[in-house]
């Protein structure tokens, strides 16, 4: 698992695209930054972390373009590339993002006590979010339909359910709430984190879809 994380860091030099991924990531820091700003100022913000775990899937993407060249699917840490490697880093970046999520939730907590079940199941609410897109992740850059599902499912899944699942104060209202809303998400991410390897071993065999990477690095390939 080290191996294959320090394999991925490695790498991302060579990848496609990384400037403009360096910009995308600090759009959403930007973004993610702003809505913990409104929290502390008391406005709330049910989309708060939601752009730190898309800050999470950037290197990944990045690492991924490789899968497109063909020196690298010839060679013989192809099948890395395509399943441990990209697992690997999306589940520690996600895990990472998830802990800043948790640790800006308990900053509010502390500001606004009566925001401690609503921060607990938001953290519950981004932690399937999390495991969702890790899911999908196994399988997203092997087929265009795969990605328009994920795409769909998370705006259905975050425009009808999201505000229902916030409004509940099904694990409480203490500051023990928020830890386990916090372990509650960390569980799902990991159970994203497998399913998201075990799609990517299931389809390795599969070729990179080119619609999924886009057209400009299609025409450049």
């Amino acid at each position: 698992m080290i191996n294959d994380m320090k394999m991925g860091i490695r790498l991302l030099r060579y990848g496609y695209g990384i400037k403009t991924n360096l910009v995308l990531l600090i759009v959403c820091a930007v973004v993610d930054m702003l809505c913990f700003a409104l929290e502390l100022a008391g406005i709330t913000t049910p989309l708060d972390g939601y752009m730190l775990l898309t800050c999470a899937m950037i290197p990944v993407q990045i690492l991924f373009s490789l899968n497109a060249v063909d020196i690298v699917l010839a060679s013989p840490v192809r099948k890395k590339l395509q399943t441990s490697v990209p697992a690997v880093m999306s589940l520690c970046a996600t895990l990472a993002a998830y802990l800043i999520i948790a640790l800006k939730k308990a900053v509010i907590v502390l500001i606004y006590p009566d925001k401690t079940a609503q921060s607990a199941m938001h953290l519950v609410f981004l932690g399937f979010l999390a495991a969702v897109i890790l899911a999908f992740t196994g399988v997203l850059y092997k087929s265009f339909p795969a990605f328009l599902v994920m795409c769909f499912s998370l705006s259905g899944f975050i425009s009808f359910f999201m505000m229902s699942i916030l409004r509940s104060d099904f694990l409480g209202e203490n500051m023990g709430s928020l830890v386990r809303g916090a372990l509650i998400g960390v569980a799902l991410s990991l159970a994203g984190g497998a399913l998201e390897y075990a799609l990517s071993v299931l389809f390795y065999k599969k070729p990179v879809s080119k619609k999924v990477l886009g057209e400009k690095l299609s025409r450049e390939l």
